[in-house]
């Protein structure tokens, strides 16, 4: 323990940069034990990564060797153990930290109701470069990030009582990849008993990468490094030269990732690779009932795609309708006449081509997703609950629009409406961990019923029955 933190309601004890596995490039991280000698009071190095990092709040900069987490537990945790709640940041895989401000879980333990954990895990090509085929040495080397998750998850579960914290009672939470990293947890074996509810934020059971994108990508690097015919190679590249290639062989089109075939960087539907640690895709596992004790909310914003229609414009831009057809139908390996059917429900209210993209690929990725897994989970005897968070002043409901709230941080220069609305969603994440589904909104049954939150533009309920409905018998893996 190292100082205290004044927040809202009670005073919080903080533990920062924990190492809680370590793990030699493109291997499989091994669990370390705590040392409570230690002092505990800066952050750890953060993973290394491409690109702008100066918004993460790196204080000790970046590393391979970056598997550490940060705790928070409220100064007077009581007689009885807490609930703790996990966070995983997101960034696509590529991006992201521990510490950052939407990463500081504190505010969740200044609640008074519960342990706030943050985890780091390796970004880039360290934790997402499949190369599990090419054997020897880099055998280990699938969803090696996923790995780190639960490595983590295994350390929470042995030490977390010490810190106040329930091992019996853990939510795993997050934000976009750190959603879909969440629900990824569901098809992975190794993970089962480590968790108890999940909260995903804008992140859903699907688009994972096939094991053939997955090669694609691997290859691409190899082929860029110049190491296609030796991939041992990698193991001694510059690390930073490696996060760069990576970076460089990705699609500049933010709208690629959003297809049922492609090889970019996600978690890897790895079930036939060697070593893989998923035995199947979230989706089918909802529908199994083989987590149907897992309580989960589903999340996810009105306009999720609209950050890029509003800031990454001419990128996003299909040109015309036409465009987006073709690309629609060849990415998700549809008829074209089925595309432009689909297309066709969204080309409406005088949009332009970009706004019909964002609108599409919002209801695609997210909506859809979302929708059927929590009708799965229900449909399978599990506690699902849907949530639909929509713009208030100040904040339009895109992408990332409820990060601050999921931890429980004060957004800078937020609106009385902002608060009011992101301490909605700590507390309905609160009340997940706690076990108490009952002071949420309405569950699923075998009615999608979504709660809304906001400024809504439609009937939550209702418009993922319609959704349903656009893509009736579309698969969304």
């Amino acid at each position: 323990m190292t100082h205290t933190d004044t927040a809202d309601q009670s005073a919080v004890r903080s533990w920062l940069g924990i190492p809680y596995a370590t793990a030699d490039r493109f291997r499989s991280p091994r669990v370390v034990p705590f040392d409570p000698g230690l002092p505990y009071d800066q952050k750890g190095p953060a993973p290394l990564q491409a690109g702008d990092t100066s918004w993460l709040e790196a204080d000790n900069g970046f590393s391979e060797d970056c598997l550490n987490l940060n705790i928070w537990a409220p100064t007077d945790t009581g007689d009885d153990p807490l609930p703790v709640i996990v966070y995983i940041f997101g960034g696509g895989w590529m991006l992201g930290a521990n510490t950052q401000t939407t990463s500081n879980a504190s505010g969740l333990a200044a609640t008074g109701r519960a342990v706030g954990v943050s985890i780091n895990y390796r970004l880039n090509a360290f934790g997402w470069l499949s190369l599990s085929q090419y054997g020897g040495a880099l055998a280990e080397a699938t969803n090696l990030g996923l790995q780190d998750i639960i490595a983590a998850l295994q350390w929470v579960r042995a030490n977390i009582a010490r810190f106040g914290g329930d091992p019996d009672n853990v939510t795993v939470t997050g934000h976009s990849a750190g959603a879909y990293s969440a629900l990824s947890l569901l098809a992975a074996p190794s993970a089962d008993g480590l968790y108890h509810h999940l909260a995903a934020f804008s992140g859903m059971p699907a688009r994972q990468v096939p094991a053939r994108g997955a090669e694609e990508r691997a290859h691409a690097v190899l082929t860029a490094l110049g190491l296609q015919d030796d991939p041992e190679q990698l193991l001694d590249v510059d690390a930073k030269l490696l996060a760069e290639t990576m970076a460089a062989t990705q699609s500049s089109d933010p709208g690629a990732a959003h297809g049922v075939d492609n090889d970019l960087i996600a978690i890897v539907d790895d079930r036939t690779r060697p070593n893989g640690v998923l035995a199947d895709v979230p989706m089918r596992v909802l529908e199994s009932g083989q987590h149907r004790d897992i309580n989960i909310l589903f999340s996810s914003t009105t306009h999720e795609l609209d950050w890029w229609v509003l800031h990454k414009t001419d990128e996003f831009d299909p040109g015309s309708i036409d465009a987006l057809v073709a690309e629609f139908a060849t990415r998700n390996r549809m008829p074209r006449s089925r595309a432009r059917t689909i297309v066709a429900a969204y080309d409406t209210d005088g949009r332009t081509p970009v706004q019909v993209r964002g609108a599409l690929l919002t209801d695609f990725s997210f909506t859809l997703p979302q929708t059927r897994g929590a009708l799965a989970h229900a449909a399978a005897g599990g506690n699902a609950h849907l949530l639909s968070i929509g713009p208030v002043e100040g904040a339009h409901a895109v992408h990332g629009t409820e990060m601050y709230g999921i931890v429980g941080q004060p957004r800078p220069g937020a609106s009385d409406a902002q608060i009011v609305r992101d301490t909605f969603v700590r507390d309905a994440l609160l009340a997940l961990a706690s076990g108490n589904t009952e002071a949420l909104w309405e569950p699923v049954t075998t009615v999608p019923a979504a709660k809304g939150l906001g400024d809504m533009p439609y009937d939550a309920t209702v418009h993922a029955k319609d959704v349903l409905e656009t893509f009736s018998g579309i698969n969304r893996p």
